[in-house]
C-alpha cells in the first residue's frame, strides 16, 4: 500500500513539473509568415533576423504551507528588481519596528 502511494505521489509530481515546463523550441502558429527550413539545411533569411531570446535566471522556491518547489524563471534585470523590492520591505518593516519601539519607551 506504501509503495501504491509513494508510485502515484512520484507521478503526480512527475506530471505537474512536465505540465509546467516550457518547450525549447515553440511550434510556429498556423498562421505565422515563417517558412520551414529548406531541404538543403539552411535556414530562411527571415529566421536569422529574428530578434534573441532574453536569457533567463531560474530559481526553485518553496511556497508556504508547500513542500513542492516551485520553479520561478525571469530575466536577470527583474530579479534584480525582484531582490532589490525585497531588501527594501525588510528595510522598512525594520524601520517602523525601531521607531514603534522607540516611542512606547518613551515615558
Amino acid at each position: 500500500m506504501t509503495k501504491f502511494a509513494l508510485a502515484c505521489g512520484l507521478a503526480l509530481s512527475l506530471g505537474i513539473a512536465a505540465c509546467a515546463s516550457n518547450p525549447e523550441t515553440p511550434a510556429p502558429a498556423a498562421g505565422s509568415s515563417v517558412a520551414p527550413a529548406s531541404a538543403s539545411g539552411t535556414a530562411p533569411a527571415t529566421a536569422q533576423a529574428a530578434p534573441a531570446k532574453p536569457k533567463l535566471v531560474c530559481e526553485e522556491s518553496k511556497p508556504l504551507g508547500s513542500l513542492l518547489p516551485q520553479r520561478i524563471c525571469m530575466t536577470p534585470e527583474e530579479a534584480a528588481a525582484r531582490r532589490k523590492a525585497a531588501q527594501d520591505a525588510i528595510r522598512n518593516a525594520q524601520n517602523n519596528n525601531t521607531q514603534t519601539r522607540a516611542s512606547s519607551s518613551g515615558g
